[in-house]
């Protein structure tokens, strides 16, 4: 009986450790190298108490002592399970460490990407109201602003602002010659047709009275106008080089 209440305890005692150990600071190396250890020696007490087992006379002593093995192998698995939920939890501490840190970078890469998105937009918008501005000069200057106002705003905020001046229609540039400018250069920006359709009607209402519908019938297709813009910007090029 002796023997059975001192084995009991050191089981206990083991056992206590054990779970102590599980939730203790001490480093991830000494806690699995420990949790190893208990297992071995729950190993040996094992092999002790089942030889030991068949030295006993009786049925009640050998029950008792079969409750230890019991006890003993427990606490040797529970050894095992601890030392494999710590290196659980430090592989899956470093697999969120690796995630936050690839996220930071792709956060770094997206953010890098906008930015130079941005720019380019900005560049586009830029280099298209420009030569808008170049298309436009028959108008008169105070006409010329107005037009140039609504085209930011659109360009820049996807805002349809009428001028605050009407945009009378002049001789030197027709019905078709407008639409082309426009839709060039805001095709060129990403804008729908639909959009480039109302910004027409509405700042250029004198040109246009007849509503959104007859200007979407009238507008040239998309192809036509590129051709024409390839057409413009090659015969510039070849200006230019002959200069």
């Amino acid at each position: 009986m002796t023997i059975f209440i001192l084995v009991s305890i050191l089981l206990v005692a083991a056992l206590a450790i054990a779970l102590l150990m599980g939730v203790s600071p001490a480093s991830q190396k000494v806690k699995v190298r420990t949790m190893y250890f208990g297992a071995a020696l729950m190993l040996v007490v094992a092999l002790v108490v089942c030889d030991y087992i068949d030295t006993l006379p009786d049925f009640p002593s050998k029950f008792r002592f079969h409750a230890v093995l019991v006890l003993t192998v427990t606490v040797g698995y529970l050894c095992i399970a601890i030392a494999c939920m710590e290196k659980y939890n430090v592989l899956k501490r470093k697999n969120r460490v690796l995630e936050e840190a690839l996220t930071e970078k792709e956060q770094e890469k997206v953010s890098i990407l906008m930015e130079r998105q941005s720019k380019q937009q900005q560049a586009l918008q830029k280099g298209e109201l420009e030569w808008f501005a170049g298309k436009i000069k028959m108008f008169s200057e105070e006409e010329q602003k107005a037009i140039l106002a609504s085209s930011y705003a659109f360009a820049e905020h996807d805002l349809i602002l009428p001028p605050s001046i009407t945009i009378q229609p002049n001789d030197m540039c027709s019905q078709q010659e407008l639409m082309y400018y426009v839709y060039s250069a805001f095709s060129n920006m990403g804008k729908k047709r639909c959009d480039i359709v109302s910004f027409l009607c509405q700042v250029f209402k004198a040109y246009f009275p007849a509503g959104e519908t007859s200007v979407s019938k009238k507008m040239p297709g998309l192809d036509k106008v590129k051709e024409r813009r390839e057409k413009e910007n090659n015969a510039s090029k070849l200006s230019s080089e002959k200069v």
